[in-house]
């Protein structure tokens, strides 16, 4: 027994030092084991209009509970879908943010998904997805009449009401020569939106 308390107090410092490290060392490992918050999946990169989600658009980060989107998707959910609007890197994948896998079944062989930009004042109030519009290329200088761009095209995604931006994306479904006018249009001109009847 003397031979142990003599080793003990010749080494006591070394030993003190050893408990230490062991010490911060399952400290560090229970660190580790806690999650520090929950796994959100978001964009890799900027994504543009329509883009079909791949493996190399997404990532997992980890975020606060509280910062948590109540409807994100997970990466099986995800992938393989069209983004419904255009995307910024770092952004949650949602259910709003993307569109069902079956968004452009039930249309023409020729249909298309395209967005355009609206002012937000310019006609959204009391629209919802499935209504029919007609889209009006407006002068912002005033300069020349305005024009009717397409004509009867349907809705598929709109933006949440009561956002702070004034100019909102509109998803809509067109054909490719409707989607290349629109394109064409939006060089020069702001877009309108009026109820098709």
């Amino acid at each position: 027994m003397d031979r142990i308390h003599r080793f003990v107090f010749e080494h006591r410092r070394s030993l003190a030092a050893l408990f230490a490290g062991l010490a911060v060392l399952t400290a560090l490992s229970a660190l580790r084991q806690q999650p520090d918050g929950t796994a959100v999946l978001v964009t890799s990169r900027d994504l543009r209009s329509g883009h079909v989600l791949t493996a190399s658009d997404v990532r997992t980060t980890t975020v606060s509970p509280s910062a948590r989107p109540s409807h994100g998707l997970g990466r099986g959910d995800a992938i393989g879908r069209r983004v419904a609007g255009p995307m910024r890197e770092g952004e949650a994948i949602t259910d709003y943010r993307v569109l069902q896998d079956d968004a452009l079944s039930g249309y023409a062989d020729d249909a298309v998904l395209t967005t355009i930009r609206v002012d937000r004042a310019d006609g959204l109030t009391g629209l919802h997805v499935g209504d029919r519009v007609d889209v009006i290329a407006v002068d912002p200088d005033g300069e020349s009449k305005a024009e009717v761009v397409a004509r009867s095209v349907e809705i598929v995604t709109l933006p949440p009401s009561g956002g702070d931006t004034e100019v909102v994306s509109v998803g809509i479904v067109t054909t490719e020569k409707i989607a290349l006018a629109l394109a064409t249009a939006a060089l020069e001109a702001r877009f309108s939106v009026i109820t098709s009847s």
